[in-house]
């Protein structure tokens, strides 16, 4: 009787240690579940802000470069001098504010890009402000200044691009 009860107890304990054990990892999967689950909707989140963001500084640069386009024509083929300039100073405010944002979001590389889109675009209402109020408008600055702008421009879609791919190695790089 004693080796009976004695295989009872013994079993007894393994069953409540088995339960244990499993309980522990039913646990841990759970809370593992939980968490993939909130890293899957925070990704998503992050993502969804970054292209907003990037967008809306897409949308600024573009109006940017027709306010100057246009201040542009002015100057250099219509010879006159209207105040347009107010027009290509709001949007380049405009547009800073919109790389405020992105520099919110990163990652480091896209903030980087969208740095030189900020200078690039304040270089350009520095020179489009000489040329406006000097004697002579300097028709090379300018055109360098709004080339640099394009190209610091183009830079940034491409680090946006990038960001926002959903390709594996392209996710390992923003990571």
């Amino acid at each position: 009787m004693m080796g009976a009860l004695g295989g009872a107890l013994a079993g007894g304990v393994a069953a409540v240690r088995g339960a244990k054990i499993g309980a522990q990892t039913a646990a841990a999967a759970s809370r593992q579940v939980v968490k993939d689950q909130a890293t899957a909707d925070h990704v998503h989140w992050l993502r969804e802000q970054r292209q907003h963001a990037y967008s809306n500084l897409l949308s600024e640069a573009q109006a940017y470069r027709e306010v100057a386009h246009s201040l542009v024509t002015a100057l250099f083929v219509e010879r006159r001098r209207e105040r347009q300039l107010g027009d290509v100073q709001q949007s380049a405010r405009q547009l800073c504010d919109a790389g405020s944002a992105v520099s919110l979001l990163g990652p480091a590389f896209v903030l980087g890009a969208q740095g030189r889109v900020t200078d690039r675009c304040l270089r350009l209402e520095r020179s489009l402000l000489d040329s406006f109020t000097g004697h002579e408008a300097d028709r090379e600055a300018v055109d360098a200044a709004v080339n640099s702008f394009n190209q610091a421009v183009e830079e940034f879609v491409k680090a946006a691009r990038l960001v926002l791919s959903d390709h594996p190695i392209h996710r390992l790089a923003i990571e």
